[in-house]
């Protein structure tokens, strides 16, 4: 093992982040309706930053839920904040996806919340992101002269 690779073996690499959302996909198979996960994570300075990608294939549906937490300031490792701030989204998408008319929503802007006597911030936005790429498309073309 490289200086390199030691010096991450307490944070989660790609491998790890797909088979999180492969567990995730297992877990609430029956509530996905053709939707898939995707988790990322990384760290940016003091803070671990983690990203939760609730999404269908054509990315008409598109539901980022982003968390962040400024790990040593609570004491943590690096690898430990990021399965916190998963932890956490996992129960936040537990609660929305057994929501009938899922609508249990997160601020679009950061927000600070507390679990378990632990400081971080999370946002989410659901999107249409096959819809903006239409309009951008749309509007790169010009829309013709009205009369």
């Amino acid at each position: 093992m490289n200086e390199n690779q030691e010096q991450n073996t307490d944070f989660l690499d790609q491998d790890d982040c797909d088979a999180l959302a492969k567990a995730m996909e297992s877990k609430y198979a029956m509530a996905l309706k053709g939707r898939s996960f995707r988790v990322e994570a990384e760290v940016k300075g003091r803070g671990v930053f983690v990203k939760v990608i609730l999404s269908n294939q054509d990315k008409s549906y598109y539901y980022p839920v982003e968390a962040r937490v400024l790990y040593e300031k609570e004491e943590m490792q690096r690898g430990e904040a990021a399965l916190f701030l998963l932890d956490y989204i996992d129960a936040y998408f537990d609660e929305y996806l057994t929501q009938e008319s899922e609508e249990i929503y997160l601020p679009i802007d950061w927000a600070d919340f507390q679990y378990e006597a632990i400081d971080f911030q999370m946002r989410g936005q659901i999107l249409n992101l096959k819809l903006e790429e239409l309009a951008e498309e749309f509007l790169k073309k010009g829309s013709p002269a009205v009369h």
